[in-house]
């Protein structure tokens, strides 16, 4: 399944990114023309990323299992460290955006306007939910170091903390609501339609991840993993290279506020591939932690046994 994303994604990737340089626009990330034939060819080709992976989890939802055994598991230490840098660079840039906004109007809002519409005027700008996405991204970034260092060690003493399991997804649904707060226009909108459903679909993963690892209300859950994670990764990686290419690759084009960058995509979906490559098996190849640390038992011989030994005949001369 995750093969078929991926050649989904790589036909999809030249086709977006022609479009990022020619027909969106970059200082609002719309499109720049009504109806153009690649825009209904990007749909359709999206529609596959998103309908196979579901299909497949829900005829396989009583199948599919994760594997908690505790070893040491490298690859997935090093990518949950590299999304613990890639969630510090968008906190980063989120409390620096709500920073401006912050110290930009203060002076004009105290003097002129009552606290009410100083606080409207933040909400409406994305000011405090880019505060709120900092905050809680801070305890993302926090969970991925403490999801790396269990990997390394595999520790009996080192596990997942079950609050911090719950920060990644206020960190992305901060993110939803800062998006909201952009101008929108749905008959246009191209860059925050990929950005949205990438998000809301990384947020039912991240909810499924959480309750799996730390074992709330975790039943039947796993199948969710593959049917959000998949095409969670593929529009997270969607909706960044392209604009990677065309803004720093291609002169004249600007981002704005409304179609910026996210480091913390690219790392969030790296760790989502590993992720789903390494734990996820069928019912009958997975073992709980409790399975994996249980030793076989020895059968015991029987009372009469140790009191009525066998003799000993000897042998005839």
């Amino acid at each position: 399944m995750m093969l078929v994303g991926g050649i989904v994604l790589s036909n999809i990737l030249p086709l977006r990114i022609w479009q990022q340089i020619h027909l969106v626009e970059s200082d609002t990330g719309f499109w720049a023309v009504s109806n153009h034939a690649t825009i209904w060819l990007l749909y359709i080709a999206m529609g596959l990323l998103l309908l196979p992976p579901l299909v497949a989890g829900l005829m396989q939802r009583n199948k599919i299992a994760v594997d908690l055994t505790r070893r040491p598991r490298m690859a997935e230490g090093v990518v949950a460290a590299i999304a613990a840098i890639g969630v510090a660079v968008g906190v980063a840039a989120a409390l620096y955006f709500a920073l401006s906004v912050f110290t930009g109007s203060a002076t004009v809002a105290d003097i002129q306007q009552p606290a009410e519409n100083t606080m409207r005027y933040f909400i409406r700008t994305g000011a405090m939910a880019a505060l709120l996405e900092a905050l809680f991204g801070v305890g993302a970034a926090i969970f991925f170091c403490n999801l790396a260092v269990v990997n390394f060690m595999a520790h009996e003493r080192v596990y997942v903390s079950r609050l911090l399991a719950l920060m990644p997804v206020l960190w992305v649904v901060c993110r939803i609501l800062r998006r909201f707060s952009r101008t929108i226009s749905y008959l246009r909108v191209s860059d925050l339609f990929i950005t949205l459903a990438a998000l809301v679909l990384l947020m039912i993963f991240l909810m499924a991840f959480a309750q799996v690892l730390s074992g709330v209300n975790a039943d039947k859950k796993e199948w969710r993993l593959l049917a959000a994670g998949i095409p969670a990764a593929a529009l997270l990686l969607l909706g960044f290279l392209p604009r990677l290419v065309a803004y720093n690759f291609m002169d004249g084009l600007v981002p704005s506020q409304d179609a910026v960058i996210e480091w913390a995509d690219p790392a969030i979906a790296l760790f989502i591939a590993v992720f789903l490559f390494g734990r996820l098996r069928k019912k009958e190849l997975a073992l709980t932690p409790a399975e994996e640390q249980v030793p076989e038992p020895e059968e015991a011989p029987s009372p009469q046994e140790e009191q009525d030994p066998e003799p000993e005949i000897e042998a005839e001369a």
